[in-house]
């Protein structure tokens, strides 16, 4: 069954008995993950909660720790929810998701741009509480019959590049691989960039690793016009996306990467929104698309998904680092027809020592999609 968005019951968040409260855990991942902005160990991570006496909803910031990633920090985003949300919702007793973004925009106009994670955070909160308080499923949203498994991709964690030699570091990861091809994943996504000895590791996991798993690299912007040759050799060897390998809006390498055929683009930092992911599509300095909801929000998402389809563009859904909170609610995502690759939806226990909710698990690279007849967006914690 569809469900025109605007069928939904508003959220009461506005009067007397509405809240909005903030909640930090730290959580510590399994394995260091190495980047070219830094080394990632644990994370404090930020949940939003929306709702009233009769229902709530929560909502996840994917914003990092350290401003390495776009410039916004899980502390920064804090506090400005914390800041702008009495503001926002004062004296305003029914709210929608698709108010969210003008509310905020009332009260800061620059909010949007500034704090794209901490707006898309509350705005996954007050959608997810409308769908509890409607008794609707996100999936019903889609316009189109959902899929029942989502395929899920594994991240591979990289030790550092100078804790050791590079000997140890590409046998740690193709180690890895290994583990996480036979637990039946299809596309394993590494860290790539200067000084991650990416050449070594393409080449050492091309030699093990099946044909028909997807090799991804995800180079955080850590590459410069003058490696385009370089990236280019990547996907001769059998690397077969390569993910933002240029800084953002390095419109003219993306572009020369792209005309090579060598090696499919798809870009992360480079675009802050939906829409300027599909423009980047347009524009030649892509191949593919990565739906980042931490980011754009997925009501964005949903409405992208929709136009990719007459693109022909391979689409799939990108994670921060995600609780179940989000990783949920991106499964969910993944659940739509148009996303045609695997998503950053893997197992909890591949990340965290302990989740916030009940763990997403995998069997065969498949994730069970909560279905229609499960009402809301997001994971529900244990205990906040």
């Amino acid at each position: 069954m569809v469900v025109n968005l605007s069928a939904l019951p508003p959220v009461e968040i506005g009067d007397a008995t509405g809240f909005v409260r903030l909640h930090r855990r730290e959580l510590d991942l399994v394995q260091p993950v190495a980047a070219s902005h830094g080394e990632h160990r644990s994370r404090r991570v930020l949940i939003v909660e929306v709702g009233n006496g009769k229902s709530c909803g929560w909502g996840e910031c994917g914003a990092p720790d350290d401003a390495s990633y776009t410039g916004e920090t899980a502390d920064a985003a804090a506090a400005f929810l914390a800041d702008i949300s009495p503001s926002s919702f004062a004296g305003r007793a029914p709210v929608t998701a698709t108010m969210v973004r003008s509310l905020v925009s009332a009260i800061d106009g620059d909010a949007c741009s500034r704090h794209p994670m901490a707006v898309a955070a509350l705005e996954m909160a007050v959608l997810d509480a409308q769908l509890r308080a409607g008794e609707t499923a996100f999936e019903s949203l889609f316009g189109v019959t959902p899929k029942r498994a989502a395929t899920a991709g594994a991240t591979l964690g990289n030790m550092p590049a100078n804790a050791t030699d590079a000997s140890v570091v590409i046998d740690a990861v193709v180690r890895h691989a290994l583990d996480a091809v036979a637990a039946g994943y299809s596309r394993l996504k590494l860290k790539i960039g200067p000084g991650l000895h990416t050449t070594e590791l393409v080449r050492e996991l091309r030699a093990v690793i099946a044909e028909d798993v997807m090799l991804l690299g995800d180079a955080n912007g850590a590459y410069g016009i003058d490696d385009v040759g370089h990236v280019a050799s990547l996907g001769e060897l059998g690397l077969e996306i390569v993910e933002q390998p240029f800084a953002p809006h390095d419109t003219a390498s993306h572009q020369a990467l792209v005309a090579t055929g060598a090696i499919r683009v798809a870009l992360d930092e480079g675009v802050r929104s939906a829409h300027d992911a599909l423009d980047a599509l347009a524009n030649h300095e892509c191949t593919d698309v990565t739906l980042k909801p931490a980011r754009f929000g997925y009501l964005a998402c949903v409405e992208a998904l929709v136009k990719l389809a007459d693109h022909g563009a391979g689409a799939w859904i990108g994670g921060m680092f995600d609780t179940g909170v989000a990783r949920w609610a991106n499964v969910r995502l993944a659940a739509h027809p148009s996303v045609t690759l695997a998503s950053d939806i893997g197992a909890s226990d591949r990340y965290w020592v302990y989740d916030l909710t009940a763990p997403v698990t995998a069997s065969a690279g498949l994730v069970a999609v909560p279905g229609v007849r499960r009402p809301g967006l997001s994971g529900v914690p244990f205990d906040t």
